[in-house]
């Protein structure tokens, strides 16, 4: 299981847990009139509906978590997870037919989830599979893709696959290697636009 998945259903059960326990004491004379009284069926009604009203907040929470709330600069300390700029610009160098070609990723991330997309001039990659991970003591971005080049060049460019490998550990500064199912590779280096 992913790192963030654990970290992320940790902190959702922990939570859960919390609000139950402040719901709880918010109600507690009202919990011990019924115990007193031997309402039972009304008590347990009561605390099903407290850990229905537990769940509901922390799912809340947790989607605000997912979507926003970890890239907030104090909740980043905590996680140590990269946050990484929206688009980036700059270029790549492959060794099939030798060139250097300037382009931009668009990169969609959640606490959960990240996705990759680059563009250039000719051709247009999506992720299919993306995390981080440390290697080393560093963290990389390692994500495979789908490359389609546009139709009036795929006879000399046709639709592959690859894997890329890019170095986050300075987010405003995104360098790496990719290869692909053409037996050919090349290097990149983005910065945010």
């Amino acid at each position: 299981m992913n790192r963030n998945i654990k970290k992320f259903m940790n902190i959702s059960i922990w939570l859960t847990i919390i609000l139950l326990f402040v719901r709880s004491l918010i109600s507690v004379a009202d919990i011990k009139s019924m115990w007193e009284a031997g309402q039972v069926f009304e008590l347990l009604y009561n605390i099903v509906g407290f850990v229905g009203e537990s769940i509901g907040a922390t799912a809340l929470i947790m989607a605000i978590f997912n979507k926003w709330a970890w890239k907030w600069r104090y909740i980043r300390k905590i996680h140590n997870m990269p946050v990484l700029s929206k688009k980036y610009s700059g270029s790549f160098t492959s060794d099939y037919e030798g060139k250097k070609q300037d382009g931009m990723i668009i990169i969609d991330q959640t606490f959960l989830t990240i996705s990759i997309q680059i563009k250039t001039n000719e051709s247009c990659s999506r992720s299919f599979t993306a995390s981080f991970c440390d290697v080393y003591g560093m963290r990389y971005l390692i994500y495979t893709y789908q490359n389609d080049p546009r139709a009036e060049i795929q006879d000399r460019s046709p639709i592959h696959y690859g894997t890329a490998m890019l170095d986050v550990n300075n987010p405003e500064l995104l360098e790496g290697n990719y290869f692909t199912g053409r037996k050919t590779k090349g290097s990149m280096r983005f910065i945010p636009a």
